[in-house]
């Protein structure tokens, strides 16, 4: 079996569920998700549990399972070699780095996983598995939605501009850093000029009043406000194309866009220090601004 711990907001737990449905794909097996990190709620009270959202194909662990491996607790050997000495029939693995890291799809065995596995390559090989699971329930679609019809309609352009919670978070604003002011209006110019005038951006934010107040472009654009997070994502993924911004959350929206023709704009570096074509984080037909 596979245990994967899921942790952080919608886009972690997408990236940490997919990698892991592959790695349990690989050794025919059951896949579990560790959920006990949405128990404590001190560091980042909004997040909770989002997958159940979704048709996955997995099930909760419950508290003995967890038990057995252990889960979540690693000594300083098992981070180095838990790959290579198993300490029990039940082994751990622990990445904490970006990019793609190809021992995690070699593990064999019943393995309890940790990180955050920001990479397409960790699923690229069942891509058409994921794009069925990662459906949402329809009682999760919202039902009327005067946005939606106009981004089936429209030349829609799903656009992201993440602030609140970085800003809040000091650990947060540190390590991810904010896409600046130009980088959406240089975009914004590229999508036109790429697709036309006719173009119509969405925009979805968690600062409505700092992107009011501070950012000004020549071109049609709606304000998207007052849904859920999940309401959000279904929007941003039923955009014809997508303009996002370092963050997982946006990142899977444009993802499980289903458009064949999708234009996708990642800005250049996803966190403050890490540029993003050096990490395979994306397909190679997104477009690095």
């Amino acid at each position: 079996m596979i245990i994967v711990r899921l942790k952080g907001g919608l886009g972690n737990q997408l990236f940490q569920y997919a990698a892991a449905r592959h790695l349990a794909h690989l050794n025919n097996t059951e896949l579990f998700l560790d959920t006990s990190y949405f128990d404590f709620k001190q560091d980042r009270p909004a997040w909770k549990y989002e997958l159940n959202a979704f048709n996955i194909k997995a099930e909760i662990a419950e508290e003995h399972l967890l038990k057995e491996f252990h889960a979540g607790k690693y000594s300083s050997s098992e981070k180095l070699i838990s790959k290579i000495i198993p300490f029990h029939k039940y082994k751990k693995y622990k990445f904490e780095g970006f990019g793609f890291n190809e021992q995690v799809l070699e593990l064999r065995g019943n393995y309890y996983l940790s990180g955050y596995f920001q990479s397409h390559k960790y699923f690229k090989p069942i891509a058409d598995i994921l794009i069925e699971e990662l459906t949402m329930k329809e009682e999760f679609i919202p039902k009327t939605n005067e946005w939606l019809e106009d981004m089936k309609n429209k030349l829609s352009v799903a656009v992201h501009i993440r602030r609140c919670d970085y800003i809040r978070n000091l650990s947060s604003m540190e390590a991810h850093g904010l896409c600046s002011k130009d980088y959406y209006a240089k975009t914004i110019e590229f999508v036109k000029r790429e697709l036309g005038e006719e173009v119509h951006f969405f925009l979805f934010t968690d600062d409505a009043e700092w992107v009011k107040r501070e950012m000004e472009w020549d071109a049609n654009s709606t304000m998207v406000q007052g849904k859920s997070i999940l309401s959000d994502f279904y929007m941003m993924s039923n955009c014809k194309h997508n303009i996002i911004a370092n963050s997982t959350f946006s990142w899977w929206a444009a993802w499980l866009n289903p458009n064949p023709d999708k234009r996708i704009i990642i800005p250049k570096h996803w966190d403050n220090n890490v540029k993003t074509e050096e990490i395979d984080l994306c397909p190679a037909t997104w477009i690095i601004k």
